[in-house]
C-alpha cells in the first residue's frame, strides 16, 4: 500500500525532524535536501546520542508539548557520548519513549550494525551522503499508520 503524494506531504509536513549527527556537513546535507523534497518545518538538531536521548525522554513526561507529534529522527550510527545504537536501545526498552510515533533512519552502512538497528526498531535506512532521491524514496514509504516503531 502506498500514500497519494498529498497524505505524503501532510504527514512529512507534519513530522517534527529530528537530526541526531555529529557531522556538521551531512547534517547540513540531511537538512538542504529535506527542504528540496518540500519539508517546511524547522528541523531540530542534535550533535550527539545522549542529547537526542534527553529531548525524547524529555517529550515523553512533559505536559506542555503533545507527546504524540509524529517524529521522524534521522540518527548517526556513530556519535560521540551514546551511538545510535545506544539511542536506539534506550527507546526499544522504555514504555514511555514507545509511545512517541517515531520513524527512525540511520546513516550507516554497517550489516552489522543495520541488523542490530532493525531488531531494535529502526524503521529505515540511508547510506551518507544522504541523498534528495533517497529521502523521497523513504518519504512515499511512510505511512499514517507505520510512523511508529512498535
Amino acid at each position: 500500500m502506498t500514500s497519494n503524494p498529498i497524505q505524503t506531504m501532510q504527514i512529512f509536513n507534519a513530522a517534527i525532524i529530528l537530526i541526531a549527527e555529529d557531522d556538521d556537513g551531512h547534517a547540513s546535507l540531511i537538512e538542504r535536501n529535506l527542504k528540496r523534497c518540500g519539508h517546511t518545518k524547522t528541523c531540530l538538531r542534535f550533535i550527539d546520542g545522549q542529547e537526542v536521548l534527553d529531548f525524547l525522554v524529555k517529550v515523553s513526561k512533559s505536559t506542555g508539548l503533545a507527546p504524540l507529534d509524529p517524529y521522524i529522527l534521522f540518527l548517526d550510527g556513530c556519535m560521540p557520548k551514546m551511538t545510535g545504537q545506544e539511542v536506539l536501545k534506550h527507546v526499544h526498552a522504555s514504555h514511555a519513549l514507545q509511545a512517541i510515533p517515531l520513524t527512525i533512519v540511520t546513516t550507516t552502512d554497517d550489516a552489522h550494525e543495520l541488523e542490530s538497528f532493525q531488531a531494535l526498531g529502526c524503521t529505515y535506512h540511508l547510506k551518507k551522503p544522504v541523498e534528495i532521491q533517497a529521502l523521497r524514496q523513504i518519504f512515499t514509504q511512510i505511512q499514517p499508520d507505520n510512523s511508529s516503531t512498535t
